[in-house]
This record gives C-alpha cells, structure tokens and sequence, in this order.
C-alpha cells in the first residue's frame, strides 16, 4: 500500500497506512496520542513492519535500558518477514545499529534512507534526533538539505519540516534564519512545539528573554495534548527568569510545571528539572528539600548506558545530597562504558568519565578539583549532545566555582 507522499508499505490494510501516517504527525507534533494511535493500528495489524518499526523507535527514544526487551521484539517480528520492502529493510538495518549502540552507523543509514525516499519524515526526524545527541547543528542541516529540497508547501508535514530546519539553523548559529523558518512553521501549524522549541532557543540565545516569555505562555494552550516534551518549554520559561534575575519566578515555574512530571520517570523530565536546580542555586537561590526526588529517580538510573547526556544528570542529585554508594556505581559505570566499543562508549571515554567525576566534585566541597577536570575537557563537551542552552550548564558550573 502507498501513502500519499508515494511511500509503500507492507500491508493489505489502507486503513493502517492512514493510521500510521496519523500516528507520525502525532509524532511529530509531539502529542501524547502517538503512542495510543500506533497501538490501534497494530491492532488492526499486528505484524506491519513500519508500524512494529516506529513502535520501537519510540521506546528506544526513551533512553530506558527497561525498554530493550520489547524494541527486541519489535525488531524480531520484523525481521522475520520475507516480503519486506527497500526502505524497509533498511530501516530494519539501522534499528539493529542503534539497538548496538552504533549511533553514528544508524544515523548514516537513515541519512541514506532520506536520500532515497526524502519524503520518508520517520527516518528524517530520527537522523535529526541522532544528530542531536551525536554530532551537532551541522549534521541536521546536511540530513535536511535533501529533504527540503524534494518538499512541497502543500505537502503533509512540510511545516514539520520546516520546525526541524529552524532548530538546526539555531544550533549552527544562524539565528535570523532559525527564527523566521520557525515562525514560518508555526504560521502553518501553532501547535509544532518543536518549531516554538526553536525559535525559544533563538531568543535564549540572544538574551530575547522578554519576548521569549511572553511568546511560550502564548503557545502554551496549543500543547493541552502535547507529551512531557511541554515541561521543557516550561524549562525554557525558566531559565528566561533567571536571565532576567526573577529567581523566584523561576522557582514557581519549577514547583508548578516540572516536578509532577518526574513521576513518569522520564529522562528529560529529570534532564529539566536536575540542571534547573543547579542553576538556581548557583544563582544564590536556597531550593530547600527539592533534589530529594530528583535523588530518588537518580538513583536507580545512574548505571544507564543509553546516552551519555542523562547519565551526567543522573549522576547530579545523588552527588549533592552526599549518596557516596550511588556515586560510587555511578562512577564505576562511566569508567566501564568508556571501554566499550560503542558510539556512547566512545564519548564516555573521550569525555563523559571525566565530566562524571568533575560533577561529583563540583557537587562536593571539591571544587576547585571539580573545575580543574571540567576545564580539561570544556572542549569536547559537545559530544554528548544536547543542545547549547543545556550544555551552557556546564560553562556556568566553571564559571561559578572558578
């Protein structure tokens, strides 16, 4: 069967191409409906490649090791088919790289992918999330440049589109055009959270912190069906605060927006609210009892070995409140994944073990130790990915304690 972009599927049901291509805009818009609209379709159509294919791309986004054991199946069903498609075969071969922790092997092939079928925006959308935590703002523009170039305005997620284009330009620093492509996306659909996403980092990024405000609280109604991805707007309200010194704005936001969320046990969720804690108290504001959840959470995640960006902020809460066991096994886990043959076992070597151990000492009375080490790799810190605006976090912890 083929959609209306003329991309095939292997299906007997048109009803399921339909629903899937609704499950992706869901996807893209960030709804907390994408999950529940895949599940109905598999319903219909339990062994659907694609279907079983994104499901697992969606869990695997999640960077929870407790998900492997269902990508795994996902993967299986799949493979076990012999009347797959091109592009779904290859889509098939990069699930299996990133399944391997081979980012950079998976990113290419889905890279590949859009090559071949540009208007394949699953394939697009995921290169742009590996880019993200893999190599950087130069990557995304070269992964889209194929594809903008074969979109049409009247095309089905061609604003998308031009959300994820305007957060790839904020990231290579060409914020004139990052706002104007996200403003543009968001003329053709308020609610592309990710395409506000980038036109906020545009306005952190200039120090816009007062039109940044105003411009989030406006979207906000739009994002009543989003997923948590919202809180981190919310985090991007916050930190626009603390740029314009209203501390205690900044800690209403974090009580009223980002602390229910943690109860989903949710990386960014913990990402958020671990770095925005920190920057407050480095701004002199007393958080009282608040990293106590925060350490709860961390705990139990502090030997994750999906990315080495939330195991850094893992390793936070527990290292303030003084859990030396937890920072023990934290510790112990960065200097095992730096030995392993893998793309995040590549940035855990290169700089992830020694930004583990500056943050432990920089949450400790150890500081001056703590910048000494974070300084030694202030160059490489790009590689556990993220954006700018979240790394800033660890320029700042070496400005402070300097």
């Amino acid at each position: 069967m083929r959609d209306e972009l003329g991309l095939d599927y292997t299906t007997d049901n048109p009803d399921c191409v339909q629903l899937f291509c609704e499950a992706l805009e869901n996807y893209l818009a960030s709804s907390a409906q994408v999950m529940p609209g895949l599940e109905q379709l598999l319903e219909q159509d339990p062994a659907m490649p694609m279907a079983l294919l994104f499901r697992a791309y969606l869990l695997k986004f999640a960077a929870d090791p407790r998900f492997r054991a269902a990508i795994n199946q996902c993967f299986d069903t799949v493979s076990a088919r012999p009347d797959l498609n091109d592009r779904e075969q290859r889509h098939l071969k990069a699930l299996s790289l990133w399944q391997a922790d081979q980012m950079m092997d998976a990113v290419a092939v889905f890279d590949d992918i859009v090559l071949d079928y540009p208007k394949d925006m699953l394939a697009l959308r995921i290169a742009h999330y590996l880019h993200f935590y893999g190599s950087g703002g130069r990557q995304m523009m070269e992964s889209l440049h194929v594809a903008l170039q074969h979109h049409e305005p009247n095309d089905r997620y061609y604003g998308f589109l031009k959300g994820m284009h305007s957060f790839a330009l904020e990231e290579s620093g060409h914020y004139p055009e990052a706002e104007a492509a996200g403003l543009e996306a968001l003329d053709i659909n308020r609610k592309d959270i990710w395409a506000a996403h980038a036109v906020t980092h545009v306005y952190q990024m200039q120090s816009r912190f007062e039109e940044a405000i105003p411009f989030i609280e406006s979207l906000l109604p739009e994002w009543n069906s989003a997923n948590n991805f919202v809180y981190h707007l919310h985090w991007h309200k916050a930190l626009q605060h603390i740029g314009l010194g209203n501390l205690d704005q900044a800690l209403i936001v974090y009580d009223e927006a980002l602390v229910e969320p943690l109860a989903d046990d949710f990386y960014l969720d913990v990402c958020n609210a671990t770095s925005l804690l920190w920057r407050l108290e480095m701004s002199g504001v007393n958080v009282g009892d608040r990293w106590a959840p925060l350490h709860e959470l961390s705990k139990n995640r502090v030997q994750d070995d999906e990315l080495v960006f939330t195991s850094l902020h893992y390793l936070i809460a527990p290292a303030i409140l003084g859990d030396a066991k937890t920072v023990k096994a934290g510790l112990d886990h960065f200097h095992h994944w730096s030995n392993a043959k893998t793309s995040q076992g590549t940035v855990a070597k290169i700089v992830g073990e020694t930004m583990a151990t500056a943050l432990t000492k920089l949450a400790s009375e150890q500081k001056s130790e703590g910048v000494t080490l974070m300084q030694s790799v202030q160059n490489e810190i790009y590689r556990i990915g993220g954006s700018h605006a979240q790394r800033h976090l660890f320029d700042q912890l070496i400005n402070t304690y300097s």
